[in-house]
């Protein structure tokens, strides 16, 4: 089975991420996209420290009746940090009859370097690296390309952050991410002052 795994703190899930990986699971003909938010991101601070939980029920409500999307609570309910290398191993594990690839932008992968053992996670799952605005692929990486896949999916100027502040802004975030998602942010109160 070919599995794409998309990992982030999907804080919060957006359209960008859900067309993106459409996208991506047709181009790649993956059988299945599984959304892993990370419990507490290693690489950078987590904003407005919206939980976990909350996090994850908003990617459930996103992709709800979309057979072919599924989200994991292997990250969340991990007591070790989460470093991709264990998330992958451990993914393998469990499902060693699996073809992984690991989507991801063209801005976290060019940091890819800093994240551990970063060479042994390129030697051991291929790599989908997802267009976004005025990214390049970084020539260190080209020793690695054949483990390594663009795809060619559309670029969507939709972020997190923006939707985070035009929630503290008090401003519409109506289409920038499912109706489910935006009814559960304003219930609970996310992302405001």
């Amino acid at each position: 089975m070919k599995v794409g795994i998309f990992g982030g703190t999907f804080n919060p899930v957006h359209i960008g991420h859900l067309i993106n990986a459409q996208f991506i699971r047709e181009e790649f003909n993956l059988d299945v996209v599984v959304f892993i938010p990370t419990k507490y991101p290693v690489h950078k601070e987590l904003e407005d420290n919206v939980s976990a939980e909350h996090r994850y029920r908003m990617l459930k409500l996103a992709i709800a009746g979309v057979d072919y999307f599924k989200v994991s609570r292997l990250e969340i309910d991990s007591i070790k940090p989460s470093y991709t290398i264990y998330t992958v191993e451990e993914i393998l594990h469990k499902n060693p009859d699996w073809e992984l690839f690991f989507i991801i932008g063209y801005d976290a992968f060019n940091e890819i370097n800093t994240w551990k053992e970063w060479k042994r996670l390129l030697m051991t799952i291929d790599f989908i690296i997802m267009k976004r605005p005025g990214d390049v692929l970084h020539k260190r990486f080209n020793r690695y390309m054949s483990r390594i896949h663009c795809a060619k999916n559309p670029v969507i100027d939709v972020s997190s952050s923006v939707i985070r502040d035009r929630v503290r802004n008090g401003k519409s975030i109506k289409y920038l991410l499912p109706g489910r998602v935006e009814q559960y942010i304003y219930k609970h109160g996310l992302y405001k002052k």
